[in-house]
């Protein structure tokens, strides 16, 4: 389950996605690395999810320290997530 940090951090960076779409009168996408698109970010989000990662975000968001490893997965999320908000991967296609 999704704690409230982590709603708050994902609803954050989805409003500030959506904001600047507006702000340039359409998407803006930031582009996808190594030939993924959406689907395969979900994937990999999903993957992410499973091993606990939002857990991990948000130990460290409360200042608890976080391993090399876990800190590796956080970051490789947070690019992940910025991708698939950016690319407005979370709208239905149309």
């Amino acid at each position: 389950m999704v704690s409230g940090k982590v709603l708050v951090a994902v609803l954050g960076v989805a409003i500030a996605a959506t904001l600047s779409g507006c702000a340039s009168n359409g998407p803006t996408q930031v582009g996808f690395a190594g030939g993924s698109d959406c689907k395969s970010t979900r994937a990999e989000l999903n993957r992410l999810d499973a091993q606990g990662v939002p857990g991990k975000i948000e130990a460290q968001q409360s200042g608890r320290k976080v391993s090399a490893e876990s800190a590796a997965q956080i970051s490789r999320y947070n690019g992940l997530l910025e991708q698939y908000l950016g690319n407005q991967c979370q709208l239905p296609p149309g």
